[in-house]
């Protein structure tokens, strides 16, 4: 069996660049060995900020942004086929039926990195949200089975082996 394939949501890339050293090491291990984490294409756009160079100035190209055919690895079909039509349907299909947190608003990055995630065989969203990316997984069909989620706050208790995946 493969290990799982990682998708970052905009809460790990702001915790890589806080300089978080869970996040850091996470990240670091996750691009040494197996699939390079995945970012989101809309991801992205939620987390960066022009300017200076920052830690993700590293770290994203270390990634597979997903939707960009250049990044994607050669052994990945997922990664190299990007985003199909179908992404979108099923991203919106989750936004009308997932049970989200009631103080919360619908989130299309959100369920479209669940849509991603759910197209590799077995996967972890990194997230700072993890109620909501939970409420987006339990909605699709067959993605509790593949999909677990990973808190940013648990990242460290992960780091350590201690069972902390949704």
């Amino acid at each position: 069996m493969s290990s799982p394939a990682f998708v970052y949501d905009a809460g790990m890339l702001i915790a890589l660049e806080r300089g978080d050293r869970p996040a850091g090491l996470l990240h670091r291990v996750l691009t040494e060995q197996g699939h390079p984490p995945i970012v989101p294409l809309p991801v992205l756009a939620q987390a960066w900020r022009p300017g200076r160079w920052t830690p993700l100035t590293r770290a994203v190209p270390q990634c597979v942004v997903f939707g960009v055919h250049a990044s994607a690895p050669p052994s990945c079909g997922v990664c190299q086929s990007g985003h199909l039509v179908d992404d979108a349907k099923r991203a919106g299909r989750l936004l009308a039926c997932a049970a989200i947190p009631s103080e919360k608003r619908p989130d299309a990055v959100d369920a479209l990195a669940v849509v991603i995630a759910a197209r590799h065989p077995e996967a972890v969203i990194v997230t700072s949200d993890p109620r909501d990316i939970t409420a987006y997984r339990d909605a699709l069909p067959g993605a509790a089975q593949s999909i677990r989620v990973l808190d940013v706050a648990d990242l460290a208790a992960f780091l350590a082996g201690k069972r902390v995946l949704r």
